[in-house]
């Protein structure tokens, strides 16, 4: 499906707040999510199937940050200095240009989620973010990214330097967002570049 100049708008507007929301919490909550990186997980017909899924921006798979985020993990066991590298990182690096992002969304379930299970069966949901007056909702296409994928292993990485417990075999969802179905409030629609 051609990206139409409406939807191409919505995309760069969210990635681009996506990428401002996600620095500010890696520079002001220690990393934790700020409430836009965790969207309402709604199917379909809007029932709401989960309040809050922390997602990933993940970067097209040409830049991705896979490599550094597992030197950054294995480099150290003590899981301060790890996070801190990997606060500097992200802070600093990883969010800097949304041009560097597709727009593609992941998330992390358990191996044996229902929850993932059905997302993957279905294939599609709905993602509601809000923060700060703005809202989007983003329907997506949901598929489950097999071991060896860079997205997933990126997700993987990313998440394994914040908890150092993090299994091997959980389910990595990717969301794709169908930018032609989403919505924005306010809309970008009309704002100047």
């Amino acid at each position: 499906m051609t990206a139409t100049p409406r939807a191409e708008r919505l995309r760069d507007h969210f990635i681009g707040w996506q990428c401002r929301i996600r620095a500010d919490a890696m520079r002001r909550r220690e990393g934790r999510p700020a409430p836009g990186m965790q969207p309402q997980l709604l199917d379909a017909g809007g029932t709401v199937l989960a309040p809050a899924v922390t997602t990933l921006l993940v970067r097209h798979e040409a830049e991705s940050f896979a490599p550094e985020f597992r030197h950054l993990a294995r480099r150290t066991h003590d899981p301060r200095t790890r996070r801190e590298a990997a606060l500097t990182l992200l802070a600093e690096r990883y969010y800097q240009h949304g041009r560097d992002f597709s727009g593609l969304l992941t998330a992390t379930f358990a191996a044996n989620s229902a929850l993932a299970a059905a997302l993957a069966r279905e294939g599609r949901c709905v993602l509601a973010f809000a923060q700060d007056g703005q809202r989007y909702a983003l329907p997506c296409a949901v598929t489950l990214l097999p071991t060896g994928d860079a997205h997933r292993e990126e997700t993987w990485w990313h998440n394994a330097l914040f908890n150092p417990q993090l299994p091997p075999d959980i389910a990595v969802l990717a969301f794709t967002p169908r930018w032609l179905e989403g919505s924005a409030d306010p809309s970008p629609e009309g704002r100047a570049r």
